[in-house]
């Protein structure tokens, strides 16, 4: 008789401390120190540059929650 295979550790791990979002935090956090290190050595257009992409990814992400 087959049962139902158990869940591996990494499924466990997964499942209980939710990897995606930990690696999310972990992604976004390591370049805004990044970002924040180096600020002070851009020129002025890249610093406007950077901000203007930072508004635009936050604006269309707005965008597709409020057309999904």
């Amino acid at each position: 008789m087959t049962g139902i295979p158990s869940p591996s550790f990494f499924e466990k791990l997964t499942n209980a401390i939710h990897l995606d979002y930990v690696l999310k935090i972990a992604g976004v956090g390591g370049f805004v120190m990044t970002f924040l290190a180096s600020w002070h050595s851009l020129a002025f257009g890249l610093k406007v540059c950077m901000l203007a992409s930072v508004a635009a990814w936050l604006a269309g992400a707005r965008f597709s929650k409020i057309y999904r």
